[in-house]
C-alpha cells in the first residue's frame, strides 16, 4: 500500500518552481511526490485558491484545499509537506501532530525563531514523527562524494573556506550555513556585518562574515547582490589542491599542486580532473522524497533533521545579533 502525501504551500518550492521550462530536473514538493512511486500526493493546500486549482490541474491531484485544518482532518496522511512562510511553520506543525503522520518534510529555515525550532524538534520526538529539513544538498550525490573526500584527508587537511550566495540569510543563507556545516563540523563562533548587497527579502537580510568551526579551520562568508546575479559557490582550499563547487552545487572543479610554470621556488595549483565520480542525475527534491520513505522503513532519522535544521537556525540567528552589535563575535552554544 502507498504512503499518502500533502503539500501545505503552492508557492514556488511547494509547486511554482517546476512551471519554469528551463529547470530540467523536478523543482518542488509536488513534483517529487508525484514522481517518486510509493507514495501519492493526494491533496494540496494554499490560500490562494488559483494555486491550488493549478497544482491540481497540473499534477492531476484528487484534492484541494484553502485550508490546511480542512485537509489534515480530511485525508488520513502518512507524509506532510510544509512549503509555507517560516513563521507558520510552528503553528501548522502543531496542528499536524494531532493525526498520525509518519514524518514532516519541512522547509527551511525551520521556524521564524530558535523558541518555535526547538518546541517543533521536541514535538517531534516526542510523537516519534520524522522531522525533515529541505536543506536538500545533504540528498545529492554530488555533495555527499564531495563530504567523504575532505573527509578522507587524501589531500591532506582543510586550510580555508570561502562561501559566497545571494538572496538573504535565513533563505539561501540557510542553505549555505548547513552545507559549511556538512562538510566541516560544527562551529565554534561567527563574525558578522550587515552588508549593502541586496537581498530583495524583506525582513532577511544579506550578511557578510567570518566564522570559526569546532576543528579549528576558518571560513569567510559573502554575499552578492541578487538583482544583478545568483550565485551559490564554495571554495575549499586543502594541503595538496584546492576544491570549487559552483553553479549551486551542479558544477565541481579541482585543483592539485604542480610545479610552477614561472618560479622555481614555489608551486602552484592546475586545474586537473575530480578525483571521484561526478557522473550523477541533479534530483535533489526526489532523492530527499525518497530518503524520507527509507526513514519511515528503516525507523532512523533523516540525515537533514530537525536538529540540523535547528543548528543552521542558530548560526542564523547569530549572524544577525553580531551585525546589529558591529560584528561582535558571537559564540554558539
Amino acid at each position: 500500500m502507498k504512503h499518502r502525501a500533502g503539500v501545505i504551500g503552492c508557492g514556488r518550492i511547494g509547486y511554482g518552481f517546476d512551471k519554469d521550462p528551463k529547470r530540467s530536473y523536478i523543482s518542488t514538493h509536488a513534483g517529487a511526490y508525484n514522481y517518486v512511486k510509493d507514495i501519492d500526493l493526494v491533496a494540496v493546500c494554499d490560500i490562494d485558491k488559483k494555486r491550488v486549482g493549478e497544482c491540481v490541474n497540473r499534477w492531476s491531484i484528487p484534492a484541494g484545499y484553502t485550508d490546511y485544518k480542512e485537509m489534515l482532518k480530511n485525508e488520513d496522511l502518512d507524509v506532510l509537506s510544509i512549503c509555507t512562510l517560516p513563521s507558520t511553520h510552528y503553528p501548522i506543525l502543531k496542528e499536524a501532530l494531532k493525526y498520525p503522520l509518519k514524518a514532516i518534510f519541512c522547509e527551511k529555515p525551520i521556524a521564524d525563531n530558535l523558541k518555535n525550532a526547538e518546541k517543533m524538534v521536541r514535538l517531534c520526538k516526542e510523537k516519534k514523527i520524522i522531522l525533515q529539513i529541505g536543506h536538500q544538498r545533504r540528498f545529492d550525490p554530488l555533495h555527499i562524494n564531495l563530504r567523504e573526500f575532505i573527509k578522507s584527508k587524501k589531500i591532506g587537511d582543510v586550510q580555508q573556506v570561502n562561501a559566497y550566495y545571494t538572496a538573504g540569510v535565513n533563505n539561501t543563507g540557510s542553505h549555505m550555513f548547513d552545507l559549511l556545516g556538512f562538510f566541516f563540523g560544527g562551529i565554534d563562533w561567527v563574525e558578522g556585518f550587515f552588508s549593502k548587497n541586496v537581498s530583495r527579502r524583506k525582513g532577511d537580510p544579506n550578511i557578510d562574515g567570518f566564522m570559526r568551526f569546532k576543528n579549528g579551520v576558518f571560513s569567510s562568508f559573502q554575499s552578492c547582490d541578487v538583482n544583478e546575479y545568483t550565485i551559490f559557490e564554495l571554495n575549499c582550499f586543502l594541503q595538496k589542491g584546492r576544491i570549487v563547487l559552483k553553479d549551486s552545487g551542479l558544477k565541481m572543479e579541482f585543483y592539485d599542486v604542480c610545479e610552477s610554470i614561472s618560479s622555481s621556488e614555489y608551486k602552484e595549483l592546475n586545474k586537473t580532473k575530480v578525483p571521484f565520480s561526478t557522473n550523477y542525475k541533479r534530483n535533489y527534491l526526489v532523492n530527499s522524497v525518497k530518503h524520507i520513505l527509507e526513514c519511515i522503513r528503516l525507523g532512523k532519522n533523516s540525515t537533514s533533521s530537525g536538529e540540523g535544521g535547528l543548528n543552521a537556525l542558530k548560526l542564523i540567528e547569530a549572524c544577525i545579533a553580531s551585525a546589529n552589535n558591529n560584528g561582535k563575535r558571537i559564540y554558539l552554544r
